[in-house]
């Protein structure tokens, strides 16, 4: 989406594929920007895809996004489950000096995020169920935003989402501690949270996603729970364009400095 020299990959969440996403593109620019939402396996136009479903697979294959399109370096945005495969990206030497900077919007830590008993066997009858998935939907989003929202997001989870991979993404992002291998990664980081989330909170990020970086941001955004793409489509897309922007310019300052 978009001709724009700034060059974006998005990484989708667990409940649906890129779809999900078609809420931001009437805010996008499209001039400064290019903008890709590629599928996991597992998802939409990629869900006829095999593959073990793990962080480095989904991380791995973002790359490859990236290779298809012939671009050397990009910036990288993961939204929740699609952040954990962005820490992955960015702590791994073969691929962190790809990226130009990093937006984690309600990510999952890279450590994991372990689900208790009853959130376990709800999570993975919402695979499957429908009501079950109404009800996470309407968790994770603090049961805000009424019936036709749930309806929304539980009709573009079941048309874009395998059910046999969400079972295995689950095992993923709630059991694969992979923050030993995120390191190193020194560009600008922004750490986005919603206010509303009662799970990936801002307490959850300061504590196991912050201190994985030195050149780090934090913003709480008003307004929204899990879902910021979906809830607040125009400040999410406006606050994540301004990061990368002033990520940019800062590089673009120290190569003339360099130079």
């Amino acid at each position: 989406m978009g001709s724009g020299p700034t060059k974006v990959i998005w990484a989708h969440s667990w409940l649906a594929g890129q779809e999900a996403y078609e809420g931001l593109i009437p805010f996008l620019d499209t001039e400064q920007f290019t903008w890709v939402f590629p599928d996991f396996r597992g998802y939409g136009r990629s869900r006829g895809l095999a593959g073990d479903f793990s962080v480095s697979e989904m991380g791995r294959d973002l790359i490859k996004v990236a290779d298809v399109l012939g671009w050397g370096g990009f910036h990288l945005v993961g939204h929740s489950m699609g952040g954990q495969a962005a820490q992955w990206v960015a702590g791994h030497p073969e691929f962190r000096d790809r990226l130009s900077s990093v937006a984690l919007l309600c990510a999952v830590p890279s450590r994991a995020f372990p689900l208790d008993e009853d959130g376990t066997k709800l999570f993975e009858a919402a695979t499957d169920d429908p009501d079950a998935r109404a009800t996470v939907i309407t968790a994770v989003t603090g049961g805000r935003l009424g019936a036709g929202f749930v309806r929304h997001v539980n009709e573009l989870s079941r048309k874009t989402a395998d059910p046999a991979a969400m079972r295995a993404y689950l095992r993923t992002w709630t059991q694969d501690d992979v923050s030993g291998e995120v390191t190193a990664y020194q560009r600008p980081v922004l750490v986005l949270t919603g206010q509303h989330d009662p799970v990936l909170t801002a307490a959850v990020a300061e504590e196991q996603i912050i201190p994985q970086y030195t050149d780090v941001r934090s913003l709480v955004l008003d307004g929204s729970a899990h879902l910021p793409p979906m809830e607040i489509p125009a400040r999410t897309v406006t606050v994540i364009a301004e990061h990368i922007l002033g990520a940019t310019a800062t590089a673009t300052a120290t190569a003339t400095a360099s130079g």
